[in-house]
């Protein structure tokens, strides 16, 4: 085993480390309203859901690096979310992954990338933040805390208020997803994705046979 301490690593040295080791991530593909209206969107794979009682999730934002023409910049996404406190979260599955990565590229503010890469805008039912037509399910969610970290990362935690799906990943008796006909895509180190075609199922079992009942 190499052993590498984060002391006195450069803070892109930790980012190759760490989401070269996290995978795979899922990926929220956020739409956020500017205030002329113009919808943003914009994919973050820091991603994931912190509990259900009330139903809440975390997106870690950062400010553009070195890469971007925007250097230093407050992303677009964060200063909308904090003026409007609503947003909508569009889950990335195989049909849309490609189109989802080119709404990551470092576009002006006044160009709305899902319109500029050809996705769908449709309006909401419970935020004024319009969801991306083509995505499997979409969170419509308002702001419920955010933590900015350091002077170049915050993180957002959102409050699930409404969820959409496609009409054939819910079990509306159970109120279940059909994870067999769900394929997100997860994101691993650098630009590198994976698919999730290929299932296993392996129930977690109770430690008492005579107490608790497994999940199903």
């Amino acid at each position: 085993m190499k052993h590498i301490p984060m002391a006195g690593l450069s803070e892109m040295q930790r980012y190759w480390l760490i989401t070269g080791s996290v995978g795979p991530r899922p990926i929220a593909l956020v739409t956020s309203l500017a205030p002329d209206g113009l919808c943003n969107a914009a994919p973050f794979s820091a991603f994931n859901y912190m509990g259900e009682d009330p139903p809440l999730f975390a997106i870690a934002v950062v400010r553009y690096g070195e890469e971007s023409h925007r250097l230093g910049e407050e992303k677009d996404t964060l200063a909308n979310i904090r003026r409007r406190e609503e947003f909508v979260v569009n889950m990335v599955d195989e049909s849309i992954v490609d189109k989802a990565v080119q709404c990551g590229s470092d576009f002006p503010a006044h160009v709305s990338e899902a319109e500029a890469v050809g996705l769908t805008l449709e309006p909401s039912t419970t935020v004024l933040v319009p969801r991306i037509a083509e995505a499997p399910i979409s969170w419509e969610c308002r702001l419920f805390r955010m933590l900015d970290i350091s002077a170049q990362r915050a993180i957002v935690f959102g409050e699930i208020v409404a969820m959409n799906f496609r009409d054939d990943l819910l079990d509306e008796e159970r109120l279940r997803v059909n994870v067999d006909r769900f394929f997100p895509v997860g994101r691993l180190g650098g630009p590198h994705y994976c698919s999730t075609s290929e299932r296993r199922r392996i129930p977690v079992p109770t430690y008492l046979a005579t107490a608790g009942k497994p999940r199903e």
